[in-house]
């Protein structure tokens, strides 16, 4: 397919099938997030759909779901365009051979990047629709108004999108040289039918029902089971492998390995436990590990001693020699997605003789956020072309940045090429734990002096992290030193805070950790202002002055998105007033994410020494993504984002043992329980007039520094790392 255009390569793959089909791509595009930086052409804002001759409407998703529902969002929002309900839309969700590229689905991109193109390519098709009905009506397209599922004329005749349209493959692409049809999304004086008010998921009776189909439930015919045995930290070699007895396993297949790869196929699941079992594997350790080296690599302090770090992000007349009235390092562990439904893989080679050709086509059924990115990875591992992969996206499940890789897709294509056969990976939850990416751990060192008005002055930030989007995992080798180059996407989240100073620099340098690294919900954005809340905190109850009123002032006029978030949550949290007595404190904690997101937040707590435990009371939220497309769904985001804000802030802790992984399940990882859940107050911001942008990621940001703040506040301890524990308070 290389080579053809968008319109031909939509007809050529049989999408276009009929009726009246409208494409619409960003002419430039915003593509940001690796690893769409080794796929220059992907689509970040392509927009496809189709009224077919039945009438239904069919609308092309270009992003994997992960159960934060943007693709019931980009619904309403072509509902709106065509005068139809969501209900009327028909989602479907490609293979990697049925559209051009698309972009990998990260960083709560989703409604920002398809919002708009979504409804110029829904406007452009109703207008196409106006436009033959003018011709059959034979009236002027003044006088067709609009009616539901189609239009009406001023002397009362109907006539549907279905009436419109037959069996001619009709291509309808916008041309952005003309003026835009109006788009009644965002019409400001236009009462709106479905954006803006709640509507149930798409898929909400499938997921209830059990009916959802994740990849563990693809019914495949000849199926066999496989897995492989994952090394106990990065870059194990292997030294001494034992594998009597694992041929005679009842159901066994094959034992497969590939250099430092091995593992087994079976005829059954139970095979395969048993014949893992029975394998013994000794690991030569070419970097031995353990969380004191992963400190000693993440220390900004000793870094500092070397002189200026790596990446300079802002740097406006720094001043050195300076009095500081803050000067506090702040530390975040190392935390992983713990994903409470361990992924799994399907795939299949297809060796076929066809009147003298072979066609060494590779077929793989996987929950993921990157087909386009599994594609290209299997055609390097395998070395097939990549127009012979073809990826079929099933449901996902949580993603959070936590499925973008190439790990149980790599198992199940070496072992599925082994036998030739169709086979199924599942990882175990250990090997979730173990062979998935996490956020690296990373240190944050924050001066701040002010002047004789009490006003910031000065302002210095610099960290040291592990690499997020440039991890080795993510990017080819021979990209690696290049991309490094650059500003790591992920490690600059949040950096640049929102408070005003004459003198400001900040500064970062990230390091390769001995640990696979990758992205985690928010990135370094809630690492980074973890500790830039902390430290605006401190300064104010220094200068026992208000922090909503000290970092509003520090503002200094802008942010003003922001000042009102922070007010309505301070608003708010004061509707629920705080139990009397020791140990009960309120923190507030605002920020900004991704440059088009504000958010505060206040958190209420308890320190409990008859339980000796932290105890999240109650959380106030107010958020402004612009508007609320769905506003039931932004609140169950919001929701999300608070509970792991608990967790990062409490319970997450990803240790490395003496070259192994420690936090190797449940037992020794913990995370947010339902006991663990505060009540909740939240407020969106709505505005209509805005785009929307998304908010997966965003409450993450300000809730584990307004639970550091109210620790702050109940006891006079003020954290410097996460998690927090009693024992660090008391």
């Amino acid at each position: 397919m290389a080579g053809l255009s968008r319109r031909k390569f939509l007809i050529a793959t049989g999408w276009i099938a009929g009726g009246a089909t409208v494409l619409y791509t960003l002419r430039n595009k915003a593509i940001s997030v690796a690893p769409t930086i080794i796929f220059p052409d992907a689509e970040s804002g392509a927009a496809w759909l189709q009224i077919r001759p039945d009438g239904v409407c069919r609308m092309f998703f270009a992003r994997m779901d992960m159960g934060q529902n943007a693709n019931t969002g980009l619904a309403q929002i072509v509902a709106e365009e065509l005068n139809l309900k969501v209900q009327d839309i028909e989602g479907v969700t490609p293979s990697t051979s049925d559209v051009p590229p698309i972009a990998v689905t990260a960083g709560s991109m989703s409604l920002t990047a398809f919002s708009r193109p979504t409804a110029i390519a829904a406007a452009t098709l109703r207008e196409s629709m106006r436009a033959r009905a003018s011709i059959k009506l034979g009236i002027p397209g003044s006088d067709i108004l609009d009616d539901a599922g189609g239009f009406q004329t001023t002397d009362g005749r109907k006539v549907k999108y279905a009436d419109l349209v037959d069996q001619t493959n009709v291509m309808v692409e916008f041309d952005d040289s003309k003026p835009a049809p109006n788009l009644y999304t965002f019409d400001a004086n236009r009462d709106k039918k479905q954006v803006g008010h709640d509507v149930t998921p798409l898929d909400i009776r499938a997921l209830v029902t059990g009916g959802a189909v994740y990849t563990a439930d693809v019914p495949m015919q000849n199926l066999l089971f496989g897995r492989a045995i994952q090394p106990p930290v990065r870059n194990a070699r292997i030294a001494k492998l034992d594998t009597t007895g694992v041929s005679d396993t009842k159901g066994f297949v094959k034992l497969v390995q590939q250099d430092e790869f091995v593992g087994v196929v079976c005829k059954t699941p139970s095979a395969v436990d048993a014949a893992m079992a029975k394998i013994s594997v000794t690991w030569d350790l070419q970097q031995p590990i353990n969380q004191q080296e992963i400190d000693r690599l993440v220390d900004v302090d000793a870094e500092m001693a070397l002189g200026d770090l790596e990446h300079i992000l802002l740097d406006e007349a720094h001043r050195k020699d300076v009095d500081w009235a803050i000067d506090l390092r702040f530390d975040v562990q190392t935390q992983t997605h713990a994903a409470q439904e361990p992924r799994a893989a399907i795939a299949r080679f297809n060796d076929v003789d066809n009147e003298g050709e072979t066609d060494h086509g590779l077929e793989i059924w996987t929950g993921t956020q990157d087909p386009f990115g599994i594609k290209r990875f299997a055609a390097m591992d395998t070395g097939l072309s990549e127009d012979d992969v073809v990826v079929y996206p099933q449901r996902l499940g949580g993603g959070f940045g936590g499925r973008e890789h190439y790990e149980v897709e790599r198992d199940a294509v070496r072992l599925a090429r082994a036998v030739k056969q169709t086979v199924k990976v599942q990882w175990t939850r250990q090997d979730e734990f173990t062979a998935s990416r996490s956020r690296p751990a990373s240190a944050h060192r924050l001066r701040i002096a002010t002047d004789d008005t009490g006003n910031l002055s000065d302002w210095w930030y610099g960290y040291v992290t592990g690499h997020v989007v440039f991890a080795r995992e993510r990017l080819p080798g021979w990209l690696l030193p290049v991309a490094r180059m650059a500003e790591d996407m992920g490690v600059v989240k949040g950096a640049l805070s929102p408070y005003s100073a004459p003198h400001q620099r900040v500064e970062y340098k990230d390091v390769d950790l001995p640990i696979d690294l990758g992205v985690w919900r928010s990135l370094n954005g809630a690492p980074a202002i973890f500790a830039i809340e902390s430290a605006m905190d401190e300064l104010a109850q220094q200068k026992n002055i208000d922090p909503v009123d000290f970092k509003i002032t520090q503002m200094n006029g802008g942010h003003p998105r922001l000042k009102n978030c922070l007010q309505r949550v301070a608003a708010l949290s004061a509707k629920t007033p705080l139990p009397e007595g020791a140990g009960y404190g309120r923190g507030f904690a605002c920020g900004i994410y991704d440059k088009r997101c504000y958010v505060a937040v206040s958190a209420d707590i308890h320190i409990d020494h008859e339980t000796q435990k932290i105890k999240v009371l109650h959380m106030t939220c107010a958020q402004d993504v612009g508007m609320a497309v769905n506003p039931g769904q932004l609140r169950a985001q919001i929701e999300s984002n608070l509970a792991w804000s608990v967790g990062m802030a409490l319970l997450e802790r990803f240790e490395v043992g003496d070259n192994a992984i420690q936090s190797a399940n449940f037992d020794n990882y913990s995370i947010v329980r339902m006991t663990d859940m505060p009540s909740l107050d939240i407020e969106i911001v709505d505005q209509p007039n805005i785009p929307p942008a998304g908010a997966g990621e965003v409450a993450l940001v300000a809730g584990p520094p307004a639970i550091a703040n109210a620790i702050r506040a109940a006891s006079g301890f003020r954290a410097l790392s996460l998690p927090i524990s009693f024992e660090d308070v008391v």
